[in-house]
């Protein structure tokens, strides 16, 4: 589950300390690594679900629908894609991305219901999960929304079709999702583990 030690004013400042890496990570590109002339990879989904996470469902909903902001203003002022003019959108650009941090603040929940299961773990699950039903979402609902440009814009590729051509890209965004939120869920485990230690050595 999300850290419970967290006080409401902390969990606030976590959220809002993940909003801000999301528009860092837009703004200087780091956010999007090429790795193919054809092929890159979208990481900046990824400080959303450790929100959830770690600040629980408000805080993974509020940097989620920073996300979509983000990418809404992006697409108005500097569209770079054939599809980013949709993204102007809310329910295409905002919507998808805020549903992002309750799913992943959902599945993150599930998991830890699970006796023993290493936090890290459900950790990399939750965020795999998570990625993956993201793409879908966001794919799905720019088919719901513009479904007749899209689909010329796709070359006449349906939903599926279309879910299904860029679900290697998706896997890959899932499975950097997965190692780097494991990665830090491991690290707040172990720094948690260490000041609880401490203050029961103060007592």
């Amino acid at each position: 589950m999300e850290n419970k030690n967290l006080s409401t004013n902390r969990k606030v400042a976590v959220t809002g300390a993940f909003s801000a890496l999301v528009i860092v990570l837009g703004i200087t590109r780091l956010g999007f690594i090429s790795l193919s002339p054809t092929v890159s990879l979208t990481v900046m989904h990824i400080p959303v679900l450790l929100a959830a996470m770690i600040a629980g469902l408000p805080g993974g909903i509020a940097a989620g629908a920073v996300f979509g902001i983000f990418s809404l203003i992006q697409a108005a002022m500097n569209p770079s894609g054939v599809l980013d003019p949709l993204f102007v959108n809310p329910l295409v650009s905002v919507l998808p991305r805020m549903l992002l941090g309750a799913v992943a603040w959902g599945i993150w929940k599930l998991l830890s219901l699970i006796p023993h299961m290493p936090r890290p773990v459900n950790a990399a699950v939750a965020a795999f999960a998570s990625t993956v039903i993201h793409t879908c979402l966001v794919i799905g609902s720019i088919y719901l929304v513009y479904y007749t440009k899209v689909v010329e814009a796709m070359g006449g590729l349906g939903y599926f079709a279309g879910l299904a051509l860029l679900l290697p890209n998706a896997l890959l965004e899932a499975l950097a999702a997965a190692v780097v939120c494991a990665a830090v869920i491991a690290a707040v485990t172990i720094s948690s583990k260490k000041k609880s230690k401490l203050s029961e050595q103060d007592k």
